[in-house]
């Protein structure tokens, strides 16, 4: 059940992001700077809600995709607390998951009209996935922005002394 710690390394990971994040003024976090979702507050946003898509509402047998608005968020305050109620349910869920559970099948429909059978484990690998490709997204801009990304690498984070 490695994908399970992987999890909990993407959640501490966007924790380091956010908070350096919350040290640079509001408008260099809304910078349209072209990337993915245009600013480092949209793309965090979309990790954020894309986590609570997948395990908060498909892997739970919710069909209703979760709408949030990027503009509603004006505040690291706002974004954090959106991240933890996210985290709160996804930990609850993953707390339950167990070897039969990721093995279950379920279906996922694209916006394109595609519809796939996959199992629990292989939401959660895609979910993995997605976030790390924005987090290398998160590091290119930073280093844009000549700012050093907090990002601690699998191994570092596996052997870092409990906090």
């Amino acid at each position: 059940m490695n994908i399970i710690k992987l999890l909990a390394y993407s959640h501490y990971l966007k924790n380091c992001y956010l908070n350096t994040f919350s040290k640079l003024p509001w408008n260099e976090v809304v910078k349209d700077r072209g990337a993915s979702f245009g600013s480092l507050r949209n793309i965090l946003l979309h990790v954020i809600s894309y986590e609570d898509l997948l395990v908060n509402h498909l892997l739970q047998g919710d069909t209703q995709e979760p709408v949030i608005n990027f503009e509603d968020f004006d505040s690291i305050e706002k974004i954090k607390q959106y991240m933890e109620l996210v985290n709160s349910g996804v930990n609850e869920y993953l707390d339950t998951v167990t070897i039969e559970e990721l093995s279950r099948k379920v279906e996922r429909r694209f916006k394109d009209g595609t519809i796939l059978l996959l199992t629990v484990e292989d939401v959660l690998i895609h979910l993995f996935q997605e976030g790390i490709h924005h987090m290398g997204e998160f590091i290119a801009l930073l280093w844009q922005m000549d700012i050093e990304p907090p990002h601690l690498g699998w191994a570092k984070y596996i052997n870092k002394p409990p906090s």
